[in-house]
């Protein structure tokens, strides 16, 4: 049975099979994570060798047959892996996120494709490496459905807010609040985590962030991922 049908997907992996053959692993808005052999890939001359890149946005018909899928025709494509793969700091990020992306998301969802999309976009657009991973790992917890929880603390179930917070839990996934943990620190820690549940790319600067911030709040993510998925 064959199916054609139009869709975008973001290229995560290409690699080479035998000496003239390509296959690349794309997630798509539809139907998630997939992989495209094409064949005479290595020798063949078209937009669909340049499109394919990692990291390159494409838009156009696909073609399933007897269970596996294959690229028929590229309506447009956006080049994003030429300006992320001429800053190494940018490039390093790119695979990093591509990495922690395949070990996390398994079943297609359009949710997280289009926050595959809006990183490799941003990241091509000179945002701040260290930002846009950092705002990756924020928003791939919250579309999980395990986001930390800010509000409650985690043990006696009293609010929490700045006058009160004690810490942030990995294992709790949350809040304990001063009494509970038996000192009042981390509050600049909590205010950052309110602040990345919901600003977007464009504002991500905004948050005034200090390296040291954004090296420990990267590392918690990691660690809470690791944790709770």
């Amino acid at each position: 049975m064959e199916t054609v049908f139009k869709d975008e997907a973001i290229v995560l992996r290409k690699s080479l099979v035998g000496s003239v053959d390509l296959s690349i692993t794309v997630y798509t808005k539809q139907v998630g994570k997939e992989n495209i052999y094409i064949s005479k890939g290595q020798i063949i001359k078209s937009t669909v060798i340049t499109a394919t890149e990692p990291f390159n946005w494409i838009k156009g018909v696909f073609r399933y047959v007897k269970g596996k899928l294959y690229l028929q025709e590229i309506d447009r494509y956006r080049n994003l892996s030429l300006p992320i793969s001429q800053d190494i700091k940018k490039f390093e990020t790119a695979f990093y996120i591509n990495r922690v992306f395949n070990k996390y998301v398994i079943f297609p969802d359009e949710k997280f494709y289009i926050l595959l999309k809006k990183t490799f976009y941003y990241l091509s657009e000179g945002y701040s490496p260290e930002y846009i991973k950092l705002n990756f790992l924020s928003k791939l917890v919250y579309l999980s459905g395990i986001y930390p929880e800010l509000d409650t603390c985690q043990i006696c179930k009293a609010k929490v807010s700045l006058r009160n917070i004690g810490t942030v839990s990995v294992e709790r996934t949350g809040v304990i609040c001063s009494k509970c943990f038996g000192k009042r620190n981390g509050y600049g820690f909590y205010s950052s985590l309110k602040g990345l549940k919901s600003v977007s790319f464009q504002n991500l600067e905004k948050l005034k962030l200090k390296k040291g911030d954004i090296e420990s709040l990267t590392s918690f993510f990691e660690e809470y991922l690791s944790k709770n998925t």
